[in-house]
């Protein structure tokens, strides 16, 4: 998967966590009172990736901590490490293998995306999305679950579908669908929430040695 679309699903992630008020319908409103219960998050999590004839392609696994004053952390550890760190003005890529930090701007990385998602916590999801909750499966692992449905409103925006899981208020899956028919698997496991987390979490000071490309200065 390319970089450039990895980061893309993370903006969806960690952006998703940032939205404080919804209005009008009450599929819209049950999302946001489970996301207002969320001021911050510890938990590992999976990642799969599907393509169009779904068939798993990528598989990664690592832990993530989410603030909601727009502060994130997603660390891959297996099977490739790779560090990408939000603090609500910059984003940082760490590449353990290459011994690499590339440094952006969160508006330049969230324009990328565009009319997707919510770069701001003021900003309304219904906005820029349509929001339904699907009816919950009575049998199997996923059984009683939560599932909200986020169509982006416009057409020109990488993901058809963001579907939302949550079990007994916590956020335990997504799942994005883009237009090619790929789609994008997280699950979340040994959830912690709204403990205090450590400001080092979302803050990154190269070591020496590591070649830092700050395209903020461009």
């Amino acid at each position: 998967m390319k970089l450039k679309q990895y980061i893309k699903i993370l903006i969806v992630t960690s952006c998703l966590w940032c939205v404080f008020s919804l209005h009008a319908n009450s599929a819209a409103e049950g999302l946001s009172q489970l996301f207002a219960s969320i001021q911050t998050m510890q938990a590992h999590f999976t990642q799969t990736i599907f393509d169009n004839h779904g068939k798993a392609v990528q598989r990664s696994e690592g832990r993530m901590a989410f603030q909601r004053s727009g502060r994130f952390r997603w660390d891959v550890q297996r099977p490739i490490p790779q560090l990408i760190i939000v603090n609500g003005e910059r984003l940082w890529i760490y590449d353990a293998d290459l011994q690499q930090v590339v440094i952006r701007s969160l508006r330049q990385s969230a324009g990328e995306v565009p009319a997707l998602l919510l770069s701001s916590s003021n900003t309304s999801l219904q906005a820029d999305f349509r929001v339904r909750e699907q009816k919950p499966k009575s049998t199997g692992g996923r059984a009683n679950w939560r599932w909200f449905v986020l169509t982006p409103k416009e057409h020109d925006n990488m993901f058809e579908q963001i579907h939302v899981g949550f079990q007994q208020g916590e956020v335990r899956a997504m799942r994005l669908l883009d237009h090619l028919g790929h789609a994008t698997f997280i699950e979340f496991q040994r959830i912690q929430l709204n403990t205090a987390l450590s400001p080092t979490l979302f803050s990154f000071t190269p070591k020496k040695g590591v070649d830092v490309i700050d395209e903020t200065r461009r």
